[in-house]
């Protein structure tokens, strides 16, 4: 397999938290084999992500299938992701899932009302925000938000093999 058929490999990977593939997601970064050695960065949607460790293990036992006998490194380049990094595809099967992404004026994800209200400052993570919508009830998160990006100053190396 080459780098590009083992992205793809990486891409069809999703993430635990939201089912989304993390090219979609925009998270894959990049995947190169060097001297049969697959490496494959990453960013993380927020910082102090908790799924990091269940990403890594999934996106190693994807490639291990796909082509074993590689060594796998996963390098995870923390701050690097953006709201904007999200394709089409993921926006609409994170619309599908009750998201919505940042970037935007808020609509529901349900039905596509704009009469939205934030209903606190936090969701479920620091980069997600909550509304509700006044139209059909629907409460969604609104992801990509203030608590995704800080940034640190190099990549975070991990889950070598």
């Amino acid at each position: 397999m080459n780098a590009d058929q083992l992205a793809d490999v990486v891409a069809g990977v999703s993430d635990p938290e939201i089912d989304v593939g993390l090219r979609d997601l925009g998270v894959l970064r990049s995947v190169s084999l060097t001297d049969g050695r697959i490496r494959v960065h990453l960013t993380p949607t927020r910082l102090s992500c908790p799924a990091v460790g269940e990403i890594a293990r999934r996106v190693r036992a994807a490639l291990a299938e796909a082509a074993p006998g590689h060594g796998i490194e996963v390098v995870w380049e923390r701050g690097a992701w953006q709201p904007a990094a999200v394709t089409a595809a993921g926006r609409d099967a994170l619309r599908r899932g009750g998201y919505r992404v940042a970037g935007t004026a808020p609509r529901c994800p349900y039905c596509d009302g704009e009469d939205v209200e934030q209903a606190g400052r936090f969701g479920g993570a620091v980069c997600k925000v909550p509304y509700d919508c006044r139209g059909c009830g629907s409460t969604f998160d609104v992801i990509g938000t203030a608590g995704c990006n800080a940034m640190l100053p190099t990549p975070v190396r991990g889950g070598s093999r």
